[in-house]
């Protein structure tokens, strides 16, 4: 395969060659190493050898092989933790098909290569990881948005990629410097969605990029804190609260918010995932943040944020 259009580009420490313009990623300024990660554009099976049903969308197979169809968007194939195979059913430079290429597609990879993939949003505060973890919903682009519009770097958006097997503890590989936000959420921090591109057509939710490429840290950071999100109707005071977890509920926490966890079982790595937990609670501090349905505290809840990390 060629280089990709404009050059090689990176992901997550891998050096990435792809048919599809891919305009969330950096450019590579690594070292000349082969490609880690080819993505190219071409035709797809219907149904995989030996393929499970995960759900009507998604088939795996043992082999660590995956195929995800999206009506109306594109179909992809994850045929090895070296290449995607995509097939568009709209234009190639859609911003619906790199939607689901970063999304389930990219966890999958993930699980693939024996990293973990956390549901969380992550950013640089004092040169240290702090991932923001939660159900879909539940803000954390939002406050990741938000910190890095206060100064702090951008890490990874959604999928936070964790490596425990790192020298010196568990690290995050940053993916790039782009979030995924709703219209009410852009309207929380002061902006609007003029001149941003749409998750999905007819969706009003956007992408908002942040560093360019000479700003983009690449270097993997060493994970600090997590912060399991929870939104709700909290007390009167309207104040966020934040309980540091004891280990076994660090344990339950961070094990509930691994992404795509039901195909990480059928390939077997169940084990695997509570080891890497278990390295995770031992050397990052894990909280549970409670705070309100809507962002009229954000400010606040930011500083609050930024002040555990500091302690």
């Amino acid at each position: 395969m060629t280089a990709s259009p404009g050059g090689d580009l990176f992901l997550c420490g891998w050096r990435v060659r792809s048919d599809l313009a891919l305009p969330e990623l950096t450019p590579w300024i690594g070292d000349d190493r082969e490609a880690d990660l080819t993505i190219r554009i071409g035709a797809i099976p219907s149904r995989l050898d030996d393929a499970r049903d995960v759900s009507p969308l998604l088939q795996v197979t043992s082999q660590k092989q995956a195929r995800l169809s999206i009506d109306g968007v594109a179909s992809y194939w994850l045929r090895s933790s070296h290449e995607i195979v995509v097939d568009p059913q709209m234009a190639a430079d859609s911003p619906d098909i790199r939607t689901f290429l970063f999304g389930t597609v990219l966890g999958l990879l993930v699980h693939c290569r024996g990293l973990m993939p956390l549901h969380a949003s992550c950013i640089r505060i004092g040169g240290k990881g702090v991932a923001i973890s939660g159900m879909s919903g539940a803000g954390k682009s939002t406050l990741a948005a938000a910190l890095t519009r206060r100064g702090h770097a951008l890490v990874s958006d959604d999928i936070c990629v964790i490596d425990t097997g790192a020298a010196g503890g568990p690290v995050v590989r940053p993916a790039f410097p782009r979030v995924k936000l709703w219209q009410d959420s852009l309207e929380a921090m002061g902006l609007g969605s003029d001149g941003l591109e749409a998750n999905r057509f007819g969706q009003r939710k956007y992408y908002l990029r942040f560093a360019g490429a000479a700003d983009f840290h690449t270097e993997p950071v060493s994970l600090k804190a997590v912060f399991l999100l929870r939104a709700q109707n909290v007390a009167l005071s309207g104040q966020a609260e934040i309980q540091k977890l004891p280990p076994m509920a660090a344990v339950a926490g961070l094990n509930d918010q691994i992404y795509r966890k039901r195909t990480a079982a059928i390939w077997g790595r169940e084990g695997e995932l509570f080891q890497a937990i278990g390295q995770i609670v031992s050397a990052a501090d894990v909280y549970r943040l409670s705070r309100r349905t809507d962002f009229s505290e954000l400010d606040s809840l930011l500083r609050c944020i930024e002040d555990h990390v500091a302690s």
